[in-house]
């Protein structure tokens, strides 16, 4: 600090500062900005008011170096420690330069007041000129900074609390940091203010609020984003207890079927089992048709099982199984020979069913008197329990009389005798009793079935009717169903009965149809998957390049690559074509044969549409399976019986298409109820079509492939 006023102020001596003479006047700054410090101390020491320090630092030290009278050219800023610490203000002085002996010359009373006013006086962070004419938008540019800031900050904790939950050491470091950053950034701009409050020098108070506003909604997007992410986890948390819980089910589905199977296995159904057990101890169920045709397919199950191990023991006997099968149906003509197996199901059937209108079932009870149990205990009585128990514990029992006629009736005593080389099994049932071998065990499980079924048809109110087809009947669909699957009939021909393999019934007005095998039908050789045949490359390569030629060589592809096993095989290839189309185009009548019995009995309006598709494609089943015989029995010898076939499965095929898509413009043009109903039906046939487009494209490329090579052959005869 300059001295400028000496110790004896109070005597009002005035010391004069003289300015160095390496300094100039003339090249002296006009306006110079000092920072003075020791006023404070300097008054104190001296006894002085703080005010008086100021001023003589400012007004006889500075202001006489820089021109007394050109005072307002300094502007020396006073930093105070009250100051910094209480409002972090700063005063500067802005009045004209004041000496001491100004002061000192003053009256005593004005002297004291003006001291006192320089005490009380304000200390403001800028000029008090420029404090009062200050602009409210700067003002409220800075507020809107501060807001901004906080935001930042509370974005940047909530980040930090997402990262503890699930804990993340480096999320929780990041975040850290940035509230850190925040957090200075804040105490920097709190600085600012307090030491500088900046104008705004390029930028306007409307912009530095828009850009305030601007980062505070950025701010506000992190923190939403921070919450999406949160709510992120929670759902990805959720998910994963809901794969838990559906690993669960599947684990409880796969239990519940195990338990099924079981049930089964005792004569015992799923919804069976969940009801209550009667007064005798036994599972009750509801007695109702789908339980009677649950039966029905039991006995004929049973039927089909026994017959295996009978016709085995045949044939390990020695027996002509085409004789035994024409005993039983005479002159009968089979489609295959593995069908004389439904002979003898038959066989077994017509003796197994034998009286089974007959309240009694060939059983006669004693005093020909009704057993007081009730047809219904005694199904249930024996349903849970093994058959060969039933009959050992009491042989005589209605059941086991029932065992004994059936085995007498059903196995004939030369079987027996070739079967065992004796009639021992036989002579001891006769007397009364109930052996134990395998073959006895299998044919008990076949009473037990055919029992049942007889207790339970006599449960119900009014029984249950049977009925029965003989040889030569029409078929009818209505009331039978054939045994066979993929079949065909003539134009002009309706099948017959050939065999009844298992009876009908009429249970509370609905029929359940009888299975019968049918003759007069074509039935058709379907393929079978060649094991390993798609694991080969050089067959795969061969179908790829032949499917090529066709419309639609993926479809082509995926559905030949499984039957052939040899590349240079185009026959083949255009034989498994037809065959492939042929199965196609039976699946796809079935399911309209279906269809139209829903609609004929609801009487739906979309009857004829699909009556008049069935009958498109039914003419297709029937021109495929010519076409799969026609190729069968082609006469490669003679060049004009080739080129007669040829012709034939060419045109053949061709009506197939024709007929496919008829189908599909029929019912395009008719307005079906039912979207998905047509949407279904129209793919089905769609699939028809082009796999036998397919199948036509391998079958000309076959034929110009043999007519190449049989020219070929002829040239070669010639030259000879």
């Amino acid at each position: 600090m300059i001295e400028a006023i000496p110790k004896g102020i109070a005597t009002g001596g005035v010391k004069e500062v003289l300015l160095p003479p390496e300094l100039r006047r003339e090249l002296m700054p006009n306006h110079v900005a000092v920072i003075i410090d020791g006023d404070r101390r300097w008054a104190k020491i001296r006894g002085l008011p703080v005010a008086l320090g100021y001023e003589a630092d400012g007004g006889m030290g500075w202001g006489r170096i820089f021109g007394g009278e050109k005072g307002s050219n300094l502007s020396p800023w006073i930093p105070s420690i009250e100051n910094l610490l209480e409002q972090g203000k700063v005063r500067k002085f802005t009045c004209g330069i004041r000496s001491r002996s100004s002061l000192a010359m003053q009256p005593s009373g004005a002297k004291d007041t003006q001291l006192r006013e320089s005490n009380s006086q304000k200390v403001h962070p800028q000029p008090m000129e420029e404090a009062a004419n200050q602009n409210p938008e700067a003002v409220e540019a800075v507020v809107s900074r501060i807001f901004t800031n906080i935001s930042s900050l509370k974005s940047a904790y909530i980040q930090l609390q997402s990262a503890h939950t699930p804990y993340d050491p480096d999320k929780i470091q990041a975040a850290d940091k940035l509230v850190i950053s925040e957090l200075k950034n804040l105490s920097e701009l709190k600085h600012f203010y307090r030491e500088h409050n900046p104008k705004p020098v390029c930028v306007s108070p409307q912009d530095s609020r828009l850009a305030a506003e601007i980062q505070e909604q950025q701010s506000l997007l992190k923190t939403y984003e921070v919450m999406v992410k949160k709510f992120q986890s929670e759902i990805q948390n959720k998910d994963s207890e809901i794969l838990q819980l559906q690993q669960q089910i599947l684990e409880a589905s796969q239990k519940r079927i195990k338990l099924e199977k079981n049930l089964k296995l005792r004569g015992l159904s799923a919804k069976e089992s969940e009801n209550a057990v009667n007064e005798d101890g036994h599972f009750s169920v509801d007695l109702t048709p789908e339980l009677f045709r649950s039966a029905v397919e039991a006995a004929y199950r049973a039927i089909h099982d026994f017959s295996k191990p009978l016709i085995n023991m045949m044939k390990a006997a020695g027996w002509d199984l085409d004789a035994a099968a024409n005993s039983i149906e005479p002159d009968l003509v089979y489609a295959k020979r593995a069908h004389k197996k439904y002979a003898f199901e038959s066989h077994i059937c017509q003796r197994m069913f034998a009286e089974f209108q007959n309240e009694f079932f060939c059983v006669k009870y004693e005093n020909s008197a009704v057993p007081n149990d009730s047809f219904y205990h005694q199904y249930l009585a024996l349903r849970e329990s093994d058959p060969l128990d039933v009959v050992v514990q009491n042989p005589k029992s209605l059941f086991g009389n029932f065992c004994r006629k059936k085995y007498l009736e059903v196995v004939h005593s030369k079987m027996e005798s070739a079967f065992f080389g004796n009639l021992d099994q036989r002579n001891y049932i006769m007397s009364g009793g109930h052996p134990r071998t395998a073959f006895y065990q299998a044919f008990l499980k076949l009473t037990k079935s055919i029992w049942l079924l007889h207790r339970l048809a006599y449960s119900f109110d009014p029984p249950v009717r049977v009925f029965q087809v003989k040889r030569g009947t029409d078929f009818s669909e209505v009331y039978m169903e054939s045994v066979l699957e993929n079949f065909t009939v003539d134009e002009n021909e309706k099948p017959k009965v050939g065999l009844m393999v298992m009876p009908g019934f009429h249970v509370r007005g609905s029929a359940i149809k009888c299975q019968v095998y049918l003759t007069g039908v074509k039935v058709c050789f379907l393929l079978h998957p060649v094991e390993g045949a798609s694991a080969q490359p050089r067959a795969n390569k061969f179908v790829e390049s032949q499917c090529r030629r066709t419309r639609y060589p993926k479809l082509c592809a995926e559905s030949l690559s499984n039957y052939i096993t040899t590349a240079s095989e185009p026959q083949k290839l255009a034989h498994a074509a037809l065959k492939v189309s042929l199965l196609k185009a039976i699946y796809t009548r079935t399911y309209l044969k279906n269809v139209c019995k829903q609609l004929e009995k609801t009487k739906a309006k979309d009857y004829q549409a699909v009556k008049y598709c069935l009958d498109q494609i039914s003419n297709g089943v029937n021109l495929l399976f010519n076409s799969v015989e026609e190729l069968q029995h082609l006469n490669l010898d003679k060049e004009s019986e080739f080129v007669w076939h040829r012709s034939n499965v060419q045109t053949w095929l061709s009506t197939v298409l024709t007929d496919a898509f008829t189908c599909m413009d029929g019912m395009s043009s008719y307005k079906f109820g039912g979207y998905k109903l047509k949407a279904t039906i129209k793919a089905k046939v769609q699939n028809v079509a082009e796999v036998t487009s397919n199948a036509l494209a391998l079958f000309n490329g076959y034929a110009v492939r043999h007519k190449a090579s049989h020219h070929s052959n002829s040239g070669k005869i010639n030259k000879h």
